[in-house]
């Protein structure tokens, strides 16, 4: 009987879930559907439960068995509870979802871990993505906030509570902007689209030009490709400010591959090049030898992805 691993990435606006083939990795089948986040954590998990459900019955009407579940979210994850995660209303607090999911399945007898989605993201990169062949992985997702996740010496590392790999929380600048952790110059408060936004608003006015209504990051991104000096000053300052962040990890973690992936990454070599020129004059000369700063490139389904490896990874660090 051919075997596979479920993986499901809790999104505030979609839940991504995919089956993959425990020996080649490969996607077997993957599915979307509407978080309905509205609703609370109890319709939430309720429906990631309908989800699992039907995944096994699609699994074993093809002569699948599935040996483990994964689960990613937002927020701090420890033992199976997750702690303010940001995009879904009434999870400010701590929701016990393990706890609460194998409520919702009786008799389940399958393994279950539930993880950050960044970290999801780290491990799917690192077996299944950019990361490929390398043990030591830095993976950083950035968007309306920074993700970030670690696997080192082919492991994930979560730390002694599971906050490790916390990136976009670092520091850049001591008296920055005020950050919604309630910290001031993290990297996410510096980097983050809506920090680019405010970057691009801030030049145009400096520059007595029209504010654009309803810009995003995407449209910076677009007119940075045509030459508007704006966009690409913008972008090069968030790229720079990127580097900083890069330089630390490099000198902390030592890592032999960066992989940077979300909507903000998508402005490619804008943001890319004077981050990995920054990172290059900022890290020791030693920690950046060999580095490779790569584009993710699992896009949406990385998270899902990473979440069916959690248990096989797990696995390993026991039997190491």
């Amino acid at each position: 009987m051919r075997t596979a691993l479920m993986g499901l990435d809790l999104g505030g606006t979609n839940i991504k879930s995919v089956l993959l083939d425990a020996r080649s990795l490969k996607v077997i089948i993957k599915r979307q559907i509407p978080t309905l986040a509205h609703l609370g954590s109890g319709a939430v998990i309720r429906i990631l439960a309908g989800e699992i459900r039907y995944l096994l019955r699609v699994a074993g009407s093809k002569n699948i068995s599935v040996t483990a579940i994964g689960l990613g979210s937002a927020g701090l994850v420890n033992r199976g509870t997750v702690r303010n995660s940001p995009n879904l209303p009434g999870w400010q607090g701590a929701v016990p979802l393990e706890r609460l999911l194998k409520k919702e399945l009786p008799g389940l007898k399958i393994p279950l871990t539930i993880d950050n989605d960044a970290n999801c993201f780290a491990l799917a990169e690192t077996f299944c993505g950019a990361g490929k062949g390398f043990q030591n992985v830095v993976g950083l997702t950035l968007g309306t906030g920074v993700g970030g996740g670690l696997v080192l010496d082919g492991k994930l590392y979560r730390g002694s509570t599971g906050g490790a790999g916390e990136l976009g929380h670092t520091s850049i600048k001591y008296d920055g902007p005020r950050c919604l952790c309630g910290n001031r110059g993290c990297l996410e408060a510096m980097v983050g689209s809506v920090a680019i936004v405010k970057r691009y608003n801030d030049l145009r006015f400096r520059r007595h030009l029209p504010l654009v209504p309803d810009i995003t990051v995407a449209i910076i991104s677009s007119r940075a490709k045509k030459r508007d000096t704006a966009a690409v000053r913008t972008l090069a300052e968030t790229g720079t400010l990127l580097g900083v962040g890069l330089a630390n990890y490099l000198n902390t973690f030592n890592p032999q591959a960066v992989v940077i992936g979300g909507g903000v990454a998508q402005a490619g070599k804008y943001i890319l090049d004077p981050a990995i020129k920054e990172m290059k004059q900022r890290a020791m000369p030693f920690n950046v030898l060999g580095i490779k700063v790569k584009a993710a490139r699992l896009g949406p389904w990385a998270g899902a992805i990473g979440a069916a490896l959690l248990t096989k990874s797990d696995n390993q660090n026991r039997q190491d």
